[in-house]
């Protein structure tokens, strides 16, 4: 008879950890929470984990939970061979019981009960009590060594695996799974470097007004443009934390790094708020006013992040500002500045592409046979109104700048060849309804700006304009 396998959770049998899951669904519900946390850790680490999962609620979606695959597929072979198997976790008792309900596997299960920290030596010795004849242990951390000096056999998992030499110094190596995560590709991908193009709106007042040909200003909106990228991409990592379960429940946006297990919850937990606060000391050095336009982004990103995603139409209002507050940074480097058709025009353009994304969400319920996403709110049937609301906007935002070309005295001062912006209005009077018509096939990406910075022909229309308003100036 072989000896039974007892299976680590966190890391191991999935690829997060359940520690910080309850914490970010516990804080969802209550955020007050987090001046309560140093007192509940006082108590003991078990304590807190009993006083999360009582937080948290329903707050932790099991179902969506990154696991590692290849894991339970041995286990289930191992299991249909009639061998005993156990989940064994530091995570409390009533989160190791909910996963091994969805799993279906476990013999038995132990997890700390609010007083015991099941961790380390502490585990050692409950499954030495266990099994005295003997266990093989699956597990992934440095603190899982020392169960492993207490063990028949070992199977290293995930970033076990990249130390198995040390594991099989300790107890023989019975097979592994999984990888371990490579942290600076995952870092990178969840702070999302491809959307940094977005906050090349910052220079579009200097095309218009000719004043990148002052090299203070030109400078000031390179810094402007970093120093919100660096905010943006905390912004991102703080968005992805807080919106695990529906990323997780989304068919793409499930392999994104926080989602996936990919990027440990504490490292983007850290990092999030030092870039924000990195960017916002920045623009302070930098300008005031460009300061004020990045805290207005924060906050309004913040209040997305926390309620208003969930609001039909609110959400694409408030996306489509968040592009405009990137506009009125660099108008406001501008001495002359812009005049206000542009914000409009932009509020517009960007509500637009925004209601693209949302579009391809509702086609993808569709698909799915799904009623709603959990965290949004649009439900599967309401596609022809994002439609007809989508086509409007970005239609509109065409006209508001043909509008512009005709009426606008101004430009004539600003440029010495204006007539050139006429290419704009002609690219987006093209470029808008093909997107759309994309999207309503679906054949669009998730993120329509992703898929201008991949699509040949976008690009050429964009090159196209960007260079009939450098001609213009």
């Amino acid at each position: 008879m072989r000896p039974p396998l007892c299976v680590d959770l966190d890391g191991t049998l999935v690829r997060t950890d359940l520690l910080y899951e309850t914490l970010l669904a516990a804080l969802r519900r209550r955020p007050w929470l987090v001046f309560a946390l140093p007192f509940w850790l006082l108590a003991g680490k078990a304590h807190l984990k009993a006083r999360l999962v009582e937080a948290a609620g329903d707050g932790i979606d099991f179902a969506g939970l990154p696991m590692t695959e290849d894991l339970i597929g041995y286990l289930r072979v191992e299991k249909e061979a009639g061998r005993r198997i156990e989940l064994v976790s530091a995570s409390d008792q009533r989160v190791v019981e909910r996963v091994a309900e969805q799993v279906g596997l476990f013999d038995a299960v132990v997890g700390s009960d609010g007083s015991t920290n099941l961790k380390g030596e502490a585990k050692a010795a409950v499954l030495a009590a266990r099994h005295p004849g003997g266990f093989v242990y699956a597990g992934d951390a440095k603190a899982d060594m020392a169960v492993w000096r207490r063990a028949a056999g070992a199977i290293p998992v995930n970033g076990a695996v990249a130390w198995r030499d040390e594991v099989a110094a300790l107890a023989p190596v019975e097979a592994t799974f999984g990888a371990p995560s490579r942290l600076l590709p995952a870092l990178f991908r969840g702070m999302r470097p491809h959307q940094w193009a977005k906050n090349g709106l910052i220079l579009l007042p200097l095309l218009l007004t000719r004043a990148y040909a002052l090299p203070e200003v030109l400078q000031a909106a390179l810094a402007a443009i970093t120093l919100f990228s660096i905010a943006a991409s905390g912004t991102y990592l703080l968005n992805d934390l807080l919106d695990l379960s529906a990323d997780r429940s989304h068919p793409s946006k499930r392999d994104r790094p926080l989602a996936s297990g990919a990027l440990p919850i504490p490292v983007a937990m850290v990092l999030s708020p030092l870039m924000i606060g990195g960017g916002l000391l920045g623009t302070l050095a930098l300008d005031t006013g460009v300061f004020l336009a990045l805290l207005a982004y924060l906050a309004l990103t913040l209040v997305y992040s926390f309620g208003l995603k969930t609001q039909p139409v609110v959400d694409v209002l408030t996306l489509g500002a968040l592009f405009t507050l990137r506009l009125l940074a660099g108008h406001l480097l501008v001495d002359a500045g812009v005049p206000a058709w542009l914000l409009v025009f932009c509020m517009s353009f960007f509500t637009s592409l925004a209601l693209v994304k949302r579009l391809t969400e509702v086609r993808g319920l569709e698909e799915r046979g799904l009623v709603s996403t959990p965290g949004r709110g649009y439900h599967a049937g309401d596609g022809p109104f994002v439609l007809a609301l989508g086509l409007t906007t970005g239609i509109s935002s065409v006209f508001i700048f043909i509008i512009y070309l005709v009426a606008d005295p101004l430009h004539a001062e600003r440029l010495a060849d204006p007539e050139w912006l006429w290419v704009v209005p002609a690219v987006l009077g093209w470029w808008v309804p093909r997107v759309w018509l994309l999207a309503t096939r679906g054949e669009m990406h998730d993120d329509p700006v992703v898929f201008a910075l991949k699509d040949r022909a976008s690009l050429v229309l964009g090159t196209l304009a960007v260079l009939a308003v450098l001609v213009a100036g």
